[in-house]
């Protein structure tokens, strides 16, 4: 079983990541990003509108979004007062691990 559920959407430009069996105790809305806390304040999921316009300055665009396999939300939490939100992407043939342009902050 996947540790996330994911999805996205060519019609509306979003995607959709949430890790299973979370549930969502709150959000906060940073630009096109939603992110959603779980009860222990960690990032259980996250919104993105837009997303092929955010990836495609990532390198991947709109076409390869439909290919995904397999997503991670990874938190960097060697900092406690600041950590660092990356998205990790498994295509059919390459892992991208994505820096998500904001910090999380304790």
């Amino acid at each position: 079983m996947k540790e996330y559920n994911y999805d996205y959407s060519e019609y509306s430009d979003i995607m959709d990541i949430h890790k299973n069996g979370e549930i969502t105790s709150g959000s906060v809305e940073l630009g096109d990003f939603t992110l959603d806390f779980g009860k222990n304040n960690e990032v259980v999921g996250l919104e993105i509108e837009h997303a092929s316009e955010f990836f495609n300055n990532v390198d991947i665009n709109k076409e390869s979004l439909t290919e995904i396999q397999d997503v991670q939300l990874i938190t960097d939490k060697r900092n406690p007062q600041c950590q660092l939100l990356f998205l990790n992407l498994k295509f059919p043939i390459v892992v991208k691990k994505i820096p998500i342009p904001m910090t999380i902050t304790s």
